[in-house]
């Protein structure tokens, strides 16, 4: 999650047409034939696209949660559904994965790199309760972050990831995430992926949000593995996005963020997240394996194969 916010995110619930086809779809490895959409597209006619209120309706039933109310009061304290075709869908990704990660067990110095939000961690509580609309303050409150103070995490663990990254961890990988959050929720980041106290926070069980307490989350990952970030001071293996004017000399490339570098502006993900890839590379690792939920945490290159999580909800170039 990209997402300190996400930058110039489009609330892409046109793209719930993929939903559509959703039940015909095999989950397969992103082999680099798909292609990100065509955001300048105009539809001729309303049959081209699906009806807004019938792909909430849709999400819905794909995530296991049909008839559920949207908004800060309605129901997205419940629980996740683990039966859905969601879940289900996410399940035949990480097959996949764990697959790919057995047969390439013997490669020296091997590594495995993950995005975070809707990738390990599941932010649909988030959709439900901003009815898909992105707001960087509300959506901060589920990160865990209020201001510069630490409230505690919301988002669960994506199912059957933990179990995933355990195994991986356990076969000799070591394991990276790399997200478009800013360096600002860094500590509450990698305080929802492990716990609180790794990350050097106060140790909270409720959150309290809207009128409702809810469980704190932490996910339960393994620590990642120890690296310099080149920025922030963070060694921790979890790769946050440096404010503008604070990029790290490894993505001052011309094929990675240096038009942005120079243009004061921030970096677009594609190449953000491919030059981190590199620079792990660069450090005498070989990623073996890259997943995430968006296509631009794919693409770009440094990673012997890409896999494609499922996610309707929200479309990030």
């Amino acid at each position: 999650m990209k997402r300190l916010s996400r930058p110039q995110r489009v609330l892409w619930l046109v793209l719930v047409l993929v939903i559509a086809g959703l039940a015909a779809a095999a989950a397969v490895a992103f082999t680099g034939d798909e292609r990100p959409a065509n955001l300048a597209f105009t539809p001729r006619s309303e049959t081209q696209f699906t009806n807004i209120d019938v792909a909430r309706a849709w999400a819905k039933n794909y995530y296991g949660a049909p008839g559920a109310a949207a908004g800060p009061t309605g129901s997205w304290d419940a629980p996740l559904a683990q039966d859905s075709s969601y879940v289900n869908e996410a399940a035949s990704v990480e097959r996949d994965l764990g697959h790919w990660l057995d047969a390439r067990s013997k490669v020296p110095h091997r590594a495995l790199v993950l995005d975070v939000d809707d990738t390990t961690l599941t932010t649909w509580d988030y959709e439900l309760y901003s009815n898909w609309d992105f707001n960087p303050t509300t959506n901060a409150s589920f990160v865990g972050l209020t201001g510069s103070t630490f409230t505690g995490n919301i988002f669960p663990a994506t199912p059957g990831m933990v179990d995933l990254v355990n195994h991986a961890k356990a076969l000799g990988y070591a394991i990276f995430w790399i997200t478009g959050r800013g360096d600002s929720q860094h500590a509450a980041t990698i305080a929802n992926l492990v716990s609180d106290t790794a990350a050097g926070l106060p140790d909270l069980t409720t959150v309290t949000l809207s009128g409702k307490t809810v469980p704190e989350v932490d996910a339960g990952y393994p620590l990642p593995t120890a690296i310099a970030t080149g920025h922030g001071g963070f060694t921790d293996g979890l790769f946050t996005k440096p404010p503008v004017g604070s990029y790290p000399a490894y993505l001052n490339q011309p094929q990675f963020c240096g038009p942005s570098i120079a243009a004061s502006a921030s970096c677009p993900t594609i190449q953000y997240k491919s030059g981190t890839r590199a620079y792990i590379e660069s450090q005498g690792y070989n990623v073996v394996a890259d997943i995430g939920d968006q296509f631009s945490d794919l693409l770009g290159g440094f990673a012997d194969k890409t896999f494609k999580m499922p996610n309707p909800n929200y479309y990030l170039p």
